[in-house]
C-alpha cells in the first residue's frame, strides 16, 4: 500500500454505493435529493415531470421508470460520493447486476406501506452474491397506511436481515410526518427552510426519549454481541461513548452482521440529509473492501493507486459521440493515452480519452485512481473485460448474463430501415449482452429476445428513437425448453460413399435424464480400441448440436446425460467429421424415444389489489394456468402471491391496470422452468413453432 498518507485518506472518503429497489418505491426521487442537499444540483427535478437528473434518456421520461444505470457523482462533507441509481424493473436486471458487481455499498429503498417487494428480494439476493454491505431507507413513510416497524420486521421475515434502526420516524399529534429522531445521537431533526435543506435540532420530549431508548439499546446489545471491546468500555464506563458506538456499528455494518436502517420521505424532503450521514459513516470505502483477487493466478491486487494497474469494465454506452465503457478502478490509476491489456481478447488497446460521468454529461480528466469509478471512450472494450498492465496481465471474475426468456420476430419497415438495421442491433446487443439478436434458420426472420415484454418493448422504442430505425413486430414467444423422462440406448451408423474418400462411423450411445438444474454432461465411456482418441471430440461436437434442438420444437434440450458406450471405425474412412455427423443423428433419435417433455418458463407474481378488483383478477389468473399460493389481506389492498407460465401472462399487466382503474399492481420475477402439462402441450408446440 502507499506510504502517503493523503492517498490513503483520499481512498477512506470514497464512497461507491447504488441506489436499490423494487420499481416506484422512489430510488430517483431520493437520487435527486441526495443530488440536491450535497449542492451537486441547483433545483429538484421530478420523476413524473420528467426532468430528473439520473433518467435523462427520453424513454426514461416517457415510461416514468429507470431503464439504465445512471452515474452521478457530488460531495457529503469531506466525502465524495460516486452514486448509480439503478432500474427497479425485473426485465432490466442486468443493469443492476453489473453495478452491484463493481460499487463497495448500497442503498436498498422501500416503500413504507409496501415493505419488501418481489424486486427488493432479487436484488437483496444479488448484493449477497458480491458481499455488499448496504443501509436500507424505508422511503414514503408520510403515505397512507405506511409503517416504518413493518417495513423492518418485512426485511427481516422476508429476506433474513438482522434489522437495527439508527433513525425512527418522527410524527405529530395528528400522525403526519415531520421529521426524524437520530438513535445514535439522540436527538429529534426537523428539515426547515427550503426544500428541507436546513437540518434543525430539538430535544426530545419524554415520549420521544423512550422510544429512542428502546431502540438504542438495541443497538447496544448488537454491537456487544459484535465486539468485545465495544462490551468492554461500555461495563466499565457503564455507557459505551457515541464514537464507539458508531465505530462499532460500521464494523458490524461492513462485515454484514446487521443491516441498519433509516425513515424518512424523500419527496416531502424529509430525512435525506441523515441518509447521507449514515453513507459517510456505515458504508465501506475502497479500503474497506479490500484487494481483489486474479481468478487464474490467486494473486491479489489492494486498492493501491501507485500498484499495476488492475480495472474492470462493467458497461458500455453508445450514443452519437461514440462508445463509452465504464470502468471500476480497483488497483493502480488508469491514464489517458497508456496502452493497457484487455485479459479476455488477449490484446492491448490504448486509451484515447477518459471522462467522469454525471448522468449523460461527461468531464474530461487525465487519470482515474484505484477506487474511482470512470469511462474510457472510444475504445470499444466489452462487458466484463479486465483492464491491466501488460505485464501483470490480470484476469477478474467476468459477469454473468441472464439468459432471455421472451422472443419477437422484427421486420424493417422500409429499404432505408433494413440498411441501418444490422448495425443499431449491434449498438443496442452490445450496450446491453442480456438482448440476443439471431436469424431463424428456416424463416430468416431477425429475432430478437430479451428478459419480459418491457424489455424488448424499450428495446424497439430505442431502435426508432436512437437510431431512427422503424420495425414491425410478431406476438411475443416465451423461450421453451426441452429435457427427457427416460433413459434410452441407441447405435447409429453413418456409411457415405461419393467416389473419392468416404465416410464411416458408428457411434452407440445412451440418453438419460438428470436432475432439473444439474445441466447437460457428455460421458466418454468406450472401450479402448473401439473408437480412436482423436475421434471423441467430434462425437462430442455431434451431441452438442443435437442438444440445441430438441424433438418437439427445436428449442434447447437440458439436464441431460450422454454417455458414448462404443462404435466402430474404418482406418481410411473415417474422421472427425464422420463422428461428428453420426454422432448427431444418434443423439437426436435417441431424444425422440426417451420421452421428450417440454419446459415452460414460469413466473412468481405478486399482485397487489384493491379487494373490489381482486376476486375478477385472481379467476382470470386462473384462466391463464396460474396458481395461487397466498393471499394476505390488510386494510388497504390485498397481496396475492401466485405463479403462472410466461406465455400466459403476455398484455397481463394492462389488463391487470384496466381491471382495477389503475390502482392495482403486478409484479413479476422469474422462477425457473417446469414441464408443461398434458393439456397444454399441443398449444405450446403451436406456439412455439
Amino acid at each position: 500500500m502507499s506510504s502517503d498518507p493523503r492517498l490513503h485518506t483520499r481512498l477512506q472518503q470514497l464512497r461507491n454505493l447504488g441506489i436499490v429497489a423494487h420499481v416506484d418505491a422512489g430510488k430517483t426521487t431520493l437520487t435527486e435529493r441526495i443530488l440536491f442537499y450535497a449542492g451537486r444540483i441547483h433545483a429538484i427535478g421530478e420523476v413524473h415531470e420528467g426532468n430528473t437528473t439520473t433518467d435523462s434518456d427520453p424513454l426514461e421520461q416517457k415510461h416514468g421508470i429507470t431503464i439504465r444505470a445512471a452515474a452521478v457523482g457530488c460531495a457529503w462533507r469531506e466525502h465524495r460520493l460516486t452514486l448509480l441509481d439503478t432500474p427497479g424493473h425485473l426485465d432490466f436486471t442486468l443493469e443492476v447486476e453489473r453495478s452491484l458487481r463493481v460499487l463497495d455499498g448500497a442503498v436498498v429503498v422501500l416503500d413504507g406501506a409496501r415493505g419488501v417487494e418481489p424486486q427488493t428480494e432479487t436484488v437483496w439476493r444479488q448484493a449477497d452474491q458480491h458481499g455488499v454491505p448496504r443501509l436500507v431507507f424505508v422511503n414514503k413513510l408520510d403515505r397512507p397506511g405506511a409503517s416504518f416497524e413493518l417495513a423492518c420486521r418485512s426485511v427481516e421475515e422476508r429476506l433474513g436481515a438482522h434489522v437495527l434502526p439508527v433513525v425512527l420516524p418522527r410524527y405529530d399529534r395528528e400522525a403526519r410526518l415531520v421529521g426524524v429522531l437520530d438513535v445514535v445521537r439522540r436527538v429529534a431533526l426537523s428539515f426547515e427552510g427550503a426544500r428541507g435543506a436546513t437540518v434543525a435540532t430539538h430535544a426530545l420530549d419524554e415520549g420521544e426519549r423512550a422510544v429512542v431508548e428502546h431502540a438504542r439499546e438495541r443497538l447496544v446489545d448488537a454491537c456487544a454481541s459484535f465486539d468485545d471491546a465495544f462490551l468492554a468500555e461500555h461495563l466499565e464506563r457503564g455507557e459505551a461513548s457515541t464514537e464507539r458506538l458508531v465505530a462499532t456499528l460500521r464494523a458490524g455494518s461492513l462485515a454484514r452482521r446487521f443491516v441498519l436502517a433509516l425513515a424518512g420521505a424523500a419527496y416531502a424532503d424529509l430525512g435525506v440529509q441523515p441518509l447521507l450521514d449514515a453513507i459517510a459513516a456505515y458504508l465501506p470505502s475502497p479500503l474497506d473492501r479490500g484487494a481483489v483477487r486474479d481468478v487464474v493466478t490467486g494473486a491479489a491486487h489492494p486498492p493501491d493507486p501507485s500498484a499495476p494497474l488492475v480495472a474492470l469494465a462493467f458497461k458500455t454506452a453508445i450514443d452519437t459521440h461514440g462508445a463509452r465503457s465504464f470502468v471500476r478502478v480497483y488497483a493502480g490509476t488508469l491514464t489517458k493515452g497508456a496502452e493497457v491489456w484487455l485479459a479476455r481478447e488477449a490484446r492491448r488497446v490504448r486509451i484515447g480519452r477518459l471522462v467522469r460521468l454525471f448522468a449523460d454529461e461527461v468531464e474530461e480528466i487525465g487519470e482515474a485512481r484505484a477506487g474511482e469509478v470512470c469511462a474510457v471512450v472510444g475504445a470499444r472494450i466489452g462487458l466484463g473485460e479486465t483492464l491491466s498492465s501488460a505485464e501483470t496481465r490480470a484476469v477478474l471474475d467476468a459477469l454473468e448474463v441472464p439468459e432471455p426468456v421472451v422472443t419477437l420476430a422484427i421486420e424493417p419497415r422500409t429499404r432505408s430501415d433494413r440498411e441501418r438495421l444490422p448495425s443499431a442491433i449491434g449498438a443496442l446487443t452490445i450496450e446491453d449482452p442480456s438482448l440476443v439478436a439471431r436469424t431463424d434458420p428456416e424463416t430468416g426472420q431477425l429475432l430478437l429476445s430479451g428478459l419480459g415484454e418491457l424489455h424488448l418493448a424499450v428495446a424497439l422504442e430505442q431502435l426508432e428513437a436512437r437510431h431512427g430505425v422503424r420495425v414491425q413486430s410478431g406476438a411475443p414467444r416465451v423461450a421453451y425448453r426441452e429435457t427427457i423422462a427416460a433413459c434410452h440406448e441407441l447405435e447409429h451408423r453413418h456409411v457415405k460413399q461419393s467416389g473419392g474418400p468416404g465416410q464411416f462411423a458408428v457411434v452407440r450411445l445412451r440418453v438419460a435424464p438428470r436432475e432439473s438444474g444439474a445441466g447437460n454432461r457428455f460421458v466418454d465411456a468406450v472401450r479402448q480400441g473401439e473408437i480412436p482418441r482423436a475421434f471423441v471430440p467430434g462425437v462430442e461436437t455431434g451431441v452438442r448440436r443435437a442438444l440445441a434442438a430438441g424433438p418437439l420444437t427445436r428449442s434447447p434440450v437440458v439436464d441431460v446425460e450422454i454417455t458414448l458406450l462404443g462404435g466402430a471405425f474404418h482406418p481410411n474412412d473415417s474422421s472427425e467429421l464422420a463422428f461428428a455427423i453420426a454422432s448427431e443423428a444418434a443423439t437426436r433419435q435417441a431424444l425422440r424415444h426417451a420421452q421428450p417433455l417440454l419446459l415452460e418458463p414460469v413466473a412468481h407474481l405478486t399482485l397487489r389489489s384493491p379487494e373490489g378488483a381482486v376476486g375478477a383478477l385472481v379467476a382470470e389468473l386462473a384462466q391463464r394456468r396460474g396458481r395461487v399460493t397466498g393471499i394476505d389481506a390488510t386494510s388497504l389492498e390485498h397481496v396475492v402471491s401466485a405463479s403462472a407460465p410466461l406465455a400466459e401472462l403476455f398484455g397481463w399487466t394492462s389488463r391487470v391496470r384496466s381491471a382495477s382503474a389503475g390502482r392495482a399492481s403486478c409484479a413479476m420475477e422469474l422462477a425457473g422452468y417446469e414441464r408443461v402439462p398434458e393439456r397444454a402441450l399441443s398449444s405450446a408446440i403451436e406456439r412455439a413453432g
